[in-house]
């Protein structure tokens, strides 16, 4: 009995002594950090768009988006949440192997896509001119005009959070520009 209760005496001592809290590793992060997170992001897309690609090309004023400038892009000031999908979640990522010049841009809410895309890290810009989906139904997308600004919005909480935008052309035979932008997710369901 002596013997099993310095064995286990033993083996406790082992376990407590490498639970040590102290260690010489430093935390890090990604190499995309400030681009990374979960957004608070309404999609929209133009009212124009939508009537002549979706409802009547012969009734309604052909409205092409995807020849655009940014400028012109910011202009438009009919953009309408044409699928009812509301205030959703985007993601940004790091790659897997922690990439500097891209990201992953997952829209799980609208068509379950998640795209690996370029960025301007010191710019906090983003986007692809064309790449393929990796998940959902692998269709291509254009990302134009990706954005990141540091606390350049105002939660409905009156807080002041990370702002994001970018406009998604997905080749999915909708025909449609969609507009993503929002804010940094900050936990709280009154910034919903």
């Amino acid at each position: 009995m002596k013997k099993y209760i310095a064995l286990v005496s033993f083996a406790a001592a082992l376990f407590i002594g490498s639970c040590s809290p102290y260690t010489d590793e430093e935390p890090g992060g990604v190499a995309v950090q400030d681009m990374c997170g979960t957004w608070t992001v309404t999609i929209e897309a133009s009212y124009g768009e939508y009537l002549y690609n979706r409802v009547d090309p012969e009734k309604y004023p052909k409205v092409n988006l995807q020849s655009m400038s940014k400028a012109e892009l910011d202009a438009i000031e009919d953009w309408v949440d044409v699928h009812g999908v509301g205030k959703t979640a985007l993601r940004t990522y790091n790659t897997a192997n922690n990439d500097p010049d891209s990201l992953w841009f997952d829209d799980d809410n609208l068509w379950g896509e998640k795209f690996k895309i370029g960025v301007d890290y010191k710019n906090l810009t983003f986007g692809t001119e064309g790449t393929d989906a990796e998940s959902g139904s692998g269709c291509n997308a254009v990302i134009r005009y990706g954005k990141i600004m540091k606390g350049a919005a105002t939660t409905p909480r009156g807080v002041k959070a990370d702002s994001i935008i970018a406009y998604v052309f997905y080749n999915d035979g909708y025909g449609l520009t969609y507009k993503f932008s929002g804010y940094r997710y900050t936990g709280y369901s009154a910034d919903m």
